[in-house]
């Protein structure tokens, strides 16, 4: 009997579990975090077409390119997929070195940053980016990205995305 007293415990604490989550689930009963999801997405669905057309009114501004560049640079890609199973991974750079990328890679399709890029931009480039994306940024014969395209793919696609929101 003494051995059996803690499973004993831990059934009971399980059939607790499991009966106030069919519970709540069925008598519909809105916990604190089904509240909060339930006011996000309340303000998300009465808000969501002014944001859509913030963003879509910023998508082709300098500033909003610089940090989608700096963004993929931190973060990866895995939404353009140029070759099969091929996606760009996150970190080929600091956090600190990315905004000098981003800020070359901008010069490379004539758009300018609002501090201008260190001289030491255009090796990191070469070095990181240019086996890619090749030294003059189109992409190695369309293998990969070019980044010389006055609208980079990445936020052409999220303006299809963005304006397929719209219409719904």
């Amino acid at each position: 009997m003494k051995h059996s007293i803690p499973y004993l415990a831990v059934v009971i604490i399980v059939c607790y579990a499991f009966y106030n989550a069919t519970v709540q689930q069925h008598t519909g009963k809105r916990t604190k975090s089904n509240k909060a999801t339930s006011v996000y997405a309340e303000h998300t669905a009465e808000h969501k077409v002014s944001h859509i057309r913030e963003e879509l009114d910023r998508l082709h501004t300098d500033e909003y390119t610089r940090t989608y560049i700096i963004n993929v640079i931190n973060h990866g890609s895995t939404q353009l997929r140029f070759k099969k199973n091929e996606i760009m991974e996150e970190g080929f750079v600091s956090k600190e070195d990315a905004p000098k990328i981003a800020c070359y890679v901008m010069s490379l399709s004539g758009k300018k940053c609002r501090d201008p890029y260190p001289e030491d931009a255009a090796m990191f480039y070469t070095s990181v980016c240019g086996g890619c994306h090749g030294d003059d940024g189109k992409g190695l014969g369309g293998t990969y990205p070019d980044l010389t395209r006055k609208t980079l793919l990445g936020i052409e696609k999220r303006e299809e995305f963005l304006r397929s929101m719209l219409a719904k």
